[in-house]
């Protein structure tokens, strides 16, 4: 299983990368089935209480070092009601130090603000060491107030620093965390051996289940993680965290509610920096914590540069909530290797008869 996200020269080259590597070759745009998943981490455990993002799993680039960090962000941000392609995101930053604008440590709060996408790093640069425990709860702090996670993260095997000229480099993968589930009040701050995060791997369908314990791994010579049943296992650097929340967006008018974008053919986004030709993506979303009668508006922005430009938004539906949570088409598709941005609001103007 060669490095998703961070190239490695056969030197680095780490146990298990080739299943990886497998899985995104042989997947083929379009395709419904994936491979079965056996591992244990595939089942969902029963937990009293959760907070789970809706988003959608699926398959990176594999260009230029691997797009698992721009992959994470659209997959994060996808919860919060936009789409942005896989290449947007590197075009909106500045090179970091892997391949040409790859997502790492050194550039991706560069990344999310020229997307206007708000956004709360954990300081993994300034909180004392280690940080496992500080980290760990800073996870559950933000999965608990409903935001998904971009979490760089070490593989089983690995040789850290990736990229030895860079500071901070105790990570070689980026994946999208979207949930959390436990058998404690969510409203309790502290984590639990027991709670369950959700995260997904970038090349598969499926959605991987671990508990708080199961995460920190040990590094000396190379990284060891405590299990590997599935490609792409994760674990956490005890020293230190890397993450960002996904808070919303830059700006955010008042009266807001959350509003989540799913995507059909979710599974890939076609591979244009490969050549490949962009393809067009119809959008479901779903409006929550909704006033029942109350009047809303859902605007879109093409562009990152239109976004929240009311003057250039474009109105998707105004409608009356019949429920706490409300699922709509946008009737318009829009194009995949662009950037489609929604908002949820309340609807100020009033309704001629």
């Amino acid at each position: 299983m060669r490095i998703l996200c961070l190239f490695f020269s056969a030197v680095f080259a780490l146990p298990g990368d080739d299943e990886i590597r497998e899985a995104l070759q042989g997947f083929k745009p379009g395709d419904d089935q994936d491979f079965p998943c056996i591992a244990k981490e595939c089942r969902k455990p029963t937990r009293k209480f959760e907070r789970i993002s809706i988003t959608q799993p699926g398959y990176q680039w594999m260009d230029a070092g691997g797009y698992c960090g721009a992959w994470s962000i659209q997959r994060a941000v996808m919860a919060k009601g936009a789409w942005i392609s896989q290449q947007q995101v590197r075009n909106h930053t500045v090179p970091g130090g892997g391949h040409d604008e790859e997502i790492l440590a050194t550039n991706i709060d560069v990344a999310l603000k020229n997307l206007k996408i708000a956004a709360e790093g954990f300081d993994y640069k300034n909180l004392p060491v280690p940080q496992v425990d500080t980290y760990r709860r800073w996870i559950k702090k933000q999965l608990v107030n409903g935001h998904t996670l971009v979490w760089m993260i070490m593989l089983n095997g690995g040789h850290y620093p990736v990229y030895p000229h860079l500071p901070y480099g105790l990570y070689s993968h980026v994946e999208p965390v979207v949930g959390i589930l436990s058998d404690h009040p969510l409203a309790d701050e502290n984590f639990y051996d027991d709670d369950v995060i959700l995260h997904y791997t970038d090349a598969s369908t499926h959605t991987y289940y671990r508990t708080m314990a199961s995460l920190p791994g040990d590094y000396t010579s190379e990284a060891s993680c405590p299990g590997h049943d599935y490609p792409g296992y994760p674990c956490i650097n005890k020293q230190r965290g890397f993450g960002w929340a996904i808070q919303g967006f830059l700006g955010d008018a008042v009266n807001i509610r959350p509003l989540s974008l799913s995507i059909d053919h979710w599974q890939s986004e076609p591979d244009v920096r490969s050549g490949a030709v962009p393809g067009h993506f119809k959008g479901t979303l779903t409006a929550s914590e909704l006033t029942v009668g109350g009047r809303y508006v859902i605007y879109r922005w093409d562009g990152v540069a239109n976004a929240f430009d009311m003057s250039k938004a474009m109105v998707v539906q105004r409608f009356t909530a019949k429920k706490e949570i409300e699922v709509m088409e946008d009737p318009k598709s829009f194009q995949s290797d662009g950037a489609t941005y929604y908002r949820c609001q309340e609807d100020a103007q009033q309704l001629v008869v």
